[in-house]
This record gives structure tokens, C-alpha cells and sequence, in this order.
């Protein structure tokens, strides 16, 4: 195996701007291709459950408000403020709206860019520990994963709180000691856009910082001054929106982003999305979705692991830090979510590249065509988990239902019931979308007792006698400074059937989106009130024959949305 360069010193191992620049580039290209055919909540974020990225049309519709309403500081989805995580992705995702308008290249522009910009940090950290060959295989194992490709794709925050962890990581591999302006700034910077992007999951940086201290035994370490001053630097930019939000909305600063995220889903999650143990989910997962990766990291890591023993630089040691700390979070964090893995991903890229046998001197061409045969037989093969999806996604049948409910220009609210599109109509212009589910109410408290509280979740009797309970509901919400009952009812919960269609009878001027084996005992009921239109071969309208006053505005769609 090459011998790991031993220092980083000012003047040694310089990677120059223009092959930095190609790889970007290079990288941007291998993300983007088919982006907009790729449909909001169309990919699968976990291919091997097939879990769909219903998380995108949540951010994409807080983004999308910001654009067009404004109110930057606190995001809202529905109506009701949205503090499960910061805001930087929706600031970002709206900017780049607000500038060259509303399309799935401007929605995805921001993450593309992250992801884009790790591929290039990957392939310069291995440049500098190994050769420009091996560096490239770094940087076609990263673009070429399917987690990489997927969340460079998607508009969640997945992928730009990954690249702020690469890059606060490669900081700290220039300079352990921080001891220089840039690198320390850097390193500020990108750890507080992290935490600005997913709350505690952007201290990762410094977690290694302080990993990587314990374990260089005689190597350059801070001094508690810089360490001191780099926390002081990272609140100064990421804790001002965290006081205002406690300050000016507290009961949705407690109940989303400290109680129901950080201690409910971190410790005590309401679900899983998986019965299986926390370590084999995460580890069989990454076997599925990257077989290659693995194979290079399994033959890479007796190498790391002698490099780290006979501290040959800091980056050896650091990737160790990186490696643990990105991974012990998995563990840590009780809520299991494919997400999660992707910081360790670049790491592993770093290691499979930069210490295995298989890039050793003489085999790196053959190992680089291996490695381009491999992406494009992942374009090929889009459906295994570990394949690349550039033709469009997987989205829901009911996504092209619902766009074609859309530009029938409707001024009825929709209500959808037991919902399969991954709230994609959410992202549409309709006037108003209320969701109904087939559950229990209690059931429901779990995820979030306040929206109970508030009447954003309501049993269905209680939705049926709207007109005549709003005002307790109403009073709530202007306690917790909810400017409009927009958000009023949108989650309904239904105990059964029946109770679905107590809701249609009383509420004749509402459309509705329903299961396909609910229209024979639908049929007889509406008969006065509705007509029946077909959606998918699962799913039906009804379009109330009665609504308010006046056309709402055409709505405007890129061709693909």
C-alpha cells in the first residue's frame, strides 16, 4: 500500500484549483442528470423497505411558502409553524426559488451543490494522503452510492447537513489545531450550518474534534483556548434563530424541536419504520444499497488501522475520530432512519480509497474502469437497492391523479383519505388539503399530542361539528401566536368507515380522494351531492357539484413537478 503522506504543512500536498474544479463539475453532471423528471416524493430513501421521500414534499412546501409569502425566520407547512429541524435548507431551497423560480432544478439546486461539493472534498483529502488516481475512485464511490445519489436529489436536508460535516472534517484535516484564520472560520462556519440544518446532528464535527484529541497520542492537538473559541464562534451563528424561536414561539420551540424530535425520536421514538435490531438495520442496509463500497472498505480497513497505530499524519487518526463518532451516532440516536448513514458514507469513500490494496501502484487503472463500469451498470439497473435512478423516480399513481385533480382549476377544498401519495399534494396549488386517516386518535398523540391540543388533529366528530367547536380550538392557537386557522383540521382522524362517510355527507362542498373499495357503499350516498371521477386504479374522486364563489387562480406547474 502507498505510504500515507506523514504532515500537512503549509506547501506540501497542494491539490491545484482546475482538477478541483473538473471534479465538481464532474460531479454535479453524474447527480443532476434527470433531476426534472424526478417528481417531488418520488425517489425511494430507502430502497430496500421502498419507503418513499414523503419527507420532500414537506420541505418543499415550507420552502415554496417562503418564496412566495415571505415570513423567512419561522417556517410553516399547512398552516401551522413547522420547528422540527432549522431552517437553512428552506432559507437555501427558497433563495434559489425566489432567483430563477419555481422548478424541481431550483427546489434541488442547494442540494446538488452539497453534494457536489463533497464528492470534490473526498477526492482532495485522498489526493493529499495517496495519488490523483486513487483520489478519483474516492470521488466515484461517493457519487456512485445510491444514499449519495438519492439525497443530492431530493430537496431534504440529508445531504447539505453530510457536506457541512465534510467540510468542518477537512478543516480540522488541514489543521487539527485550528490554529490558522481560515481553517478555523471554516470550520465555524460549516459545523453551525450543520446544526442550522438538522439541530444536534451538526455537533458531529466537534464530537470528532474531541475523539481525534483523545486518540493523537503526541500529535498536534488545540489548545482549550481554540476549543473554547470555536464553541463560541459556532453558537454566535447558530444560536441566534434557536433564542428568537424560544423566545417568540416557545410552546412550538418545546413541543417540535426539543420534546417530540430530540428527546421523543432520539430517545424514545413512537415508532419504527423496522422491527429489526438497531446495528443489523443500518449495517445490512449498507450492504444492499453499495456491495462494491463495502468490499473496498473490508479490504481497506487493516490499512487504516496501521496508519492510525503508526500515526502517519493526522488524517489517519482524524478518519478514525470520523469513523467512530459518525457511526456511534446510529447507535446513539434511537429512531432508525436509512438517512442517518449518510455522513459515515464519505468516510468510508475516504477509507476504501485512500488505505486499501486495491489502489496500490499498478492496479489503479484497472480499479478506475472497474469503478466506471459499475456506475453505469448502476444507471442501468435502476430497480435493485443498489442501482441509480436518473429516469424519474418511483412516484406514487396517485401523483399523476392528483396534478390532473390540480389543473381542473377546483375552488373545493380536497380531502384526502387513508393517503398513499406521500404528500405530494401538499406541493400543489389547490386551495385547501385536509388528510383523513383510518386510525385512532391516541395513536396520533404520539406523534404529536400539541396538534390535538390545537385542533390541528381532530376526530372526525369533531371536524363534522367544526362550525360550532372552532372558537376553543381558535382561542389555542392565538396563544401559541398562530396568525390564521388555516391549519384547522387538517389531520381527521376517522375511527372506521362509517365515520369517513358521515364526513362526506356533512360536508357536501369538499371534494374527496378515496380508496377504490369505497365506492360501492359511497355511490348511493352522494348521489344529490357528488360525482364520482376516476383517479388511479386504487383510488377515486369525488367532486362535490356544489363549492364556493369564483374560479382560484390557474395554477402553475413546471412540466414536471
Amino acid at each position: 500500500m502507498d505510504r500515507v503522506c506523514s504532515t500537512d504543512l503549509p506547501g506540501q500536498n497542494r491539490v491545484r484549483r482546475r482538477p478541483l474544479m473538473a471534479v465538481f463539475l464532474l460531479s454535479m453532471a453524474g447527480l443532476s442528470f434527470g433531476i426534472q423528471k424526478s417528481i417531488i416524493a418520488s425517489a425511494y430513501t430507502d430502497p430496500v423497505s421502498r419507503i418513499r421521500a414523503q419527507d420532500e414534499s414537506v420541505y418543499s412546501h415550507a420552502a415554496i411558502r417562503m418564496a412566495r409569502g415571505g415570513d423567512w425566520l419561522t417556517p410553516k407547512f399547512l398552516g401551522r409553524y413547522f420547528l422540527y429541524k432549522p431552517p437553512l435548507l428552506l432559507w437555501l431551497a427558497g433563495l434559489t426559488m425566489k432567483a430563477f423560480g419555481v422548478s424541481l432544478w431550483a427546489l434541488r439546486l442547494p442540494v446538488l451543490l452539497a453534494g457536489a461539493l463533497a464528492a470534490t472534498l473526498v477526492f482532495s483529502w485522498v489526493w493529499r494522503v495517496r495519488s490523483g488516481a486513487a483520489a478519483a475512485g474516492a470521488a466515484i464511490l461517493l457519487v456512485s452510492n445510491n444514499l449519495w445519489h438519492t439525497y443530492s436529489r431530493i430537496n431534504q436536508t440529508d445531504a447539505l447537513l453530510a457536506a457541512s460535516i465534510v467540510a468542518a472534517v477537512s478543516c480540522l484535516a488541514r489543521d487539527p489545531t485550528l490554529a490558522g484564520r481560515w481553517n478555523f472560520l471554516g470550520f465555524g462556519l460549516f459545523t453551525a450550518a450543520a446544526l442550522m440544518t438538522k439541530s444536534i446532528a451538526g455537533l458531529l464535527p466537534p464530537l470528532i474534534w474531541l475523539v481525534y484529541c483523545g486518540l493523537a497520542r503526541g500529535g498536534p492537538r488545540p489548545s482549550l483556548r481554540r476549543f473554547v473559541e470555536a464553541g463560541l464562534l459556532i453558537a454566535a451563528l447558530a444560536l441566534p434563530w434557536h433564542l428568537y424561536q424560544a423566545v417568540v414561539h416557545p410552546e412550538w420551540f418545546w413541543a417540535e424541536y426539543l420534546k417530540l424530535q430530540i428527546f421523543g425520536f432520539g430517545v424514545n421514538p413512537p415508532s419504527q419504520t423496522s422491527q429489526e435490531g438497531q446495528l443489523w438495520f443500518y449495517v445490512k442496509r449498507l450492504a444492499l444499497t453499495d456491495p462494491v463500497l463495502c468490499v473496498f472498505v473490508v479490504a481497506a480497513a487493516p490499512g487504516l488501522w496501521v496508519a492510525a497505530r503508526r500515526r502517519e499524519g493526522v488524517r489517519p487518526v482524524l478518519l478514525v475520530s470520523w469513523i467512530l463518532v459518525a457511526g456511534g451516532s446510529l447507535v446513539a440516536f434511537r429512531y432508525r432512519n436509512l438517512h442517518y448513514l449518510l455522513p459515515l458514507i464519505p468516510a468510508l469513500c475516504i477509507l476504501a480509497a485512500g488505505y486499501g490494496p486495491l489502489f496500490a501502484r499498478g492496479r489503479q487503472a484497472i480499479v478506475l474502469a472497474v469503478l466506471g463500469a459499475v456506475f453505469f451498470v448502476k444507471g442501468y439497473h435502476a430497480a435493485p437497492p443498489w442501482g441509480l435512478d436518473f429516469a424519474g423516480g418511483n412516484p406514487s399513481p396517485s401523483a399523476t391523479a392528483l396534478r390532473a385533480y390540480c389543473e381542473r382549476w377546483r375552488p373545493n377544498e380536497l380531502i384526502v383519505v387513508s393517503s398513499d401519495e406521500d404528500f405530494y399534494s401538499a406541493v400543489l396549488p389547490l386551495p385547501h388539503v385536509r388528510y383523513c386517516f383510518i386510525d385512532s386518535l391516541q395513536r396520533f398523540e404520539g406523534y404529536g399530542p400539541h396538534f390535538v391540543y390545537l385542533g390541528i388533529t381532530m376526530s372526525s366528530e369533531q371536524f363534522n361539528a367544526l362550525d360550532q367547536g372552532a372558537e376553543p380550538f381558535w382561542r389555542r392557537m392565538q396563544a401559541w401566536k398562530l396568525d390564521s386557522a388555516e391549519s384547522m383540521g387538517t389531520a381527521i382522524v376517522a375511527g372506521s368507515v362509517e365515520d369517513v362517510l358521515q364526513v362526506i355527507q356533512t360536508h357536501p362542498q369538499s371534494d374527496f380522494y378515496l380508496p377504490v373499495e369505497m365506492r360501492s357503499v359511497v355511490g348511493p350516498l352522494v348521489k344529490s351531492t357528488h360525482d364520482i371521477a376516476p383517479g388511479t386504479p386504487e383510488r377515486f374522486f369525488l367532486l362535490a357539484r356544489a363549492g364556493p364563489v369564483g374560479a382560484p387562480a390557474r395554477p402553475r406547474l413546471p412540466r414536471y413537478w
